[in-house]
């Protein structure tokens, strides 16, 4: 492998672990905010939906609104180095670098589609976003439980 390919790979493998990163951090906000809203429901709960309590809900409700944007963040992040590590595979194919195996990784795609004929349409950071506009709508309705 010559110099420059041996720096592209390098630059490929930064953009990979970036795209990693991005997707550890979504995981790790997703549990911390769901743990925050296990712990303030509870507290709720406790205190019978007092009045006093409607703070935490609109907390509640801010923090999966906050988590949805985050979250869309991340997987615009995601897709950025996702897209830059293609284009640098590209490259090393254009160059020789790697093996050309396009055929091969498209025959293997359409087998894993053909056994997951609806799974593969759900978009993961849908169900990441999803989550977190759950946990707005929930706390959206410890708001209202909290006023009527």
């Amino acid at each position: 492998m010559s110099a420059p390919d041996t720096a592209t790979l390098a630059y490929w493998s930064e953009h990979r672990e970036q795209l990693r990163q991005s997707e550890n951090q979504r995981a790790v906000l997703t549990n911390y905010l769901l743990a925050i809203t296990a712990a303030l429901s509870g507290l709720i709960a406790q205190q019978k939906f007092a009045i006093t309590t409607l703070p935490l809900s609109i907390l509640i409700a801010l923090s999966g609104l906050f988590g949805a944007i985050a979250a869309a963040k991340y997987h615009e992040r995601a897709e950025y180095h996702l897209q830059q590590a293609r284009a640098l595979t590209r490259a090393l194919k254009d160059d020789g670098a790697l093996a050309n195996s396009d055929d091969l990784i498209r025959e293997y795609r359409e087998a894993h589609y053909q056994k997951h004929p609806r799974l593969h349409r759900v978009r993961l950071h849908d169900l990441w976003i999803g989550l977190h506009c759950g946990i707005s709508a929930y706390g959206v309705g410890l708001i209202v439980t909290t006023l009527v």
